[in-house]
């Protein structure tokens, strides 16, 4: 039987344009993401608005939005964006009064009341659609002083945490669907070169070109961490950090994994423990360091992926036993022709955990958050079984 899968980018639309759309329970959902490379943002293309709505036609309104995994609202944007993508859905929506206590409006079918995961100074702009609610925060310099603009690739986010009013749990409580959110980002240096990673909602099976079998199967797992329930952001449990014999323990368990940020951050002193095990390991020459980054090699002879014995594979030793390998293509940054770096940041003495994943040492490889069995899922580098997050896919 054909596997049936809805595209969060007609949602909307199929909520507002056909009646039996939304009693068709879908698999799953599928979005692309791309790579900005001028920012090294993950990004997904987005549609808002409806096609027809009460007999008349509405112009839908194309944004591109950041994935967030510790968005707690399902779309972010900035008060301009929200606004225009409210007047091309409904004319008879408007801005909440910022100085009142958010109304936050439920999907349908009701989840359990839960207080607002949005801060008040957020004014908010409720979408109303035939059989479907969602909500939309937007902030801006004029609501909220610490706001920093976007980069003009996007004009807000997409949240994915474990929050009720988030879009995963919206969507898997509407369609009663796994309470489960996968991550495949997109790397600029392997798959296809017009094709994009995905973001999938509602759980597998997970089918990548050039492998034959559900890349599930080859999952190791580890527990996810309590974390703030009105915050929503993903947290595992890192014992300690190996390079072949070496090992770096970790005084702080607590690891945040963050697609907003571009690469791994570390506490200063694993830091400095890294780049010497590293460093004592790799088999390249050194190069001069080149910010952000603070140790670099040069990448004469070391081939397109950065694969093999003269780069250490790095090793993450998680809770329960499991190992999230990092090889050379996840570790290593290309910053000149015959320069690269080790991709990961430090963070200071001050930094409160010990470390935050980022997107670059996810790139091609499958991440699954299971919400309901608390567990976290990784597949390691679909690199080593021919394949990558890079496909082309038909949205």
């Amino acid at each position: 039987m054909a596997r049936i899968i809805h595209f969060l980018c007609v949602v909307f639309f199929t909520f507002a344009n056909t009646s039996h759309s939304v009693h068709e329970k879908p698999q799953a959902f599928l979005q692309p993401i791309h790579k900005d490379k001028a920012t090294n943002l993950y990004y997904s293309p987005l549609s808002i608005g409806v096609n027809m709505l009460n007999g008349t036609y509405y112009q839908s309104y194309n944004i591109n939005l950041a994935i967030d995994l510790g968005g707690s609202t399902p779309l972010l944007l900035t008060c301009a964006a929200a606004a225009k993508s409210v007047l091309t859905t409904q004319s008879n929506v408007a801005p909440l009064d910022a100085n009142k206590p958010n109304r936050i409006l439920s999907p349908v079918p009701p989840i359990p009341q839960r207080k607002p995961h949005v801060k008040n100074r957020f004014p908010l702009l409720s979408l109303s659609i035939p059989s479907r609610l969602m909500t939309i925060a937007c902030t801006d310099v004029n609501v909220d002083p610490l706001f920093k603009s976007f980069p003009s690739i996007v004009v807000g986010t997409l949240g994915l945490a474990k929050t009720f009013m988030a879009l995963p749990l919206q969507a898997v409580s509407f369609y009663k669907l796994p309470s489960k959110v996968a991550l495949c980002l997109p790397s600029p240096n392997s798959g296809d070169p017009f094709g994009s990673g995905a973001l999938f909602i509602g759980g597998g099976p997970y089918f990548m070109a050039l492998y034959p079998e559900d890349v599930s199967k080859i999952f190791v797992s580890t527990p996810l961490l309590p974390s703030d329930p009105s915050r929503g952001e993903y947290f595992i449990g890192v014992k300690s950090i190996q390079i072949s014999e070496k090992t770096i323990p970790f005084v702080k368990k607590s690891t945040k994994i963050c697609t907003l940020a571009p690469y791994t951050i570390l506490h200063s002193s694993i830091y400095k423990a890294l780049v010497l095990a590293f460093a004592g390991k790799a088999k390249m020459a050194k190069a001069p360091a080149v910010k952000p980054f603070g140790s670099c090699f040069s990448s004469k002879g070391l081939g397109k992926w950065m694969m093999g014995s003269r780069v250490p594979v790095i090793d993450l030793v998680l809770n329960g036993g499991a190992k999230w390998r990092i090889y050379g293509s996840n570790s290593l940054v290309k910053v000149s022709k015959n320069v690269v770096c080790l991709g990961f940041v430090d963070g200071g003495m001050d930094m409160k955990m010990a470390m935050v994943i980022g997107g670059f040492q996810m790139e091609d490889n499958l991440v699954e958050f299971d919400l309901e069995a608390s567990k976290f899922s990784f597949s390691t580098s679909l690199l080593l079984i021919n394949s990558s997050c890079s496909q082309s896919r038909y949205f």
